[in-house]
C-alpha cells in the first residue's frame, strides 16, 4: 500500500492543477518524479504549451514524469531501456543496464526503484551497471 507524505500530496495536487492530469504516484528526490497514465500524457503538452515548465516554475525543482504500464516489465523496458536485461525472482528484481543508458538510469535510479516498490510491489530492486 502506498502512503503519501504532505509534500507529495502537495506536488500531486499542483501537478493535477497545472496539467489537468491526475498522477498515479509521486516521489520527491532532488527531482520531482511522477507516474502518469499513458493515455493522458498528450494533455501535458496540449496546445503547444509545455505545462511541465510551468510546474517547475511553481515547485522550484526539475519535474520528470514516467508513463504508467500494467506490468513491471513493460514499465522497466519503457522507462529504463528496451535493452535492459531483467532477472525476476519473485518480489526481487535485478536490472542489468547497458553502457548507453548508464548515465540516465543513474540519475533516475532512486525514483525508478521507489516506483517499482510502491506501484508494482517489488521488495528489492538491484541495478547492475
Amino acid at each position: 500500500m502506498r502512503t503519501f507524505d504532505k509534500s507529495s500530496l502537495h506536488f500531486i495536487s499542483l501537478f493535477e492543477l497545472v496539467t489537468g492530469v491526475a498522477p498515479i504516484d509521486c516521489v520527491n528526490c532532488n527531482i520531482i518524479y511522477f507516474v502518469v497514465p499513458k493515455k493522458n500524457i498528450s494533455k501535458i503538452f496540449r496546445k503547444g504549451k509545455n505545462k511541465l515548465k510551468i510546474l517547475e516554475k511553481h515547485i522550484g525543482k526539475q519535474v520528470v514524469f514516467f508513463p504508467y504500464f500494467e506490468t513491471k516489465e513493460e514499465f522497466i523496458r519503457r522507462v529504463v531501456s528496451d535493452k535492459v536485461k531483467i532477472k525476476d525472482s519473485g518480489n526481487s528484481l535485478k536490472l542489468f543496464i547497458n553502457r548507453q543508458d548508464n548515465k540516465r538510469v543513474r540519475r533516475d535510479k532512486e525514483a525508478i526503484k521507489s516506483f517499482l516498490e510502491r506501484i508494482y510491489n517489488v521488495e528489492n530492486v538491484l541495478f547492475r551497471f
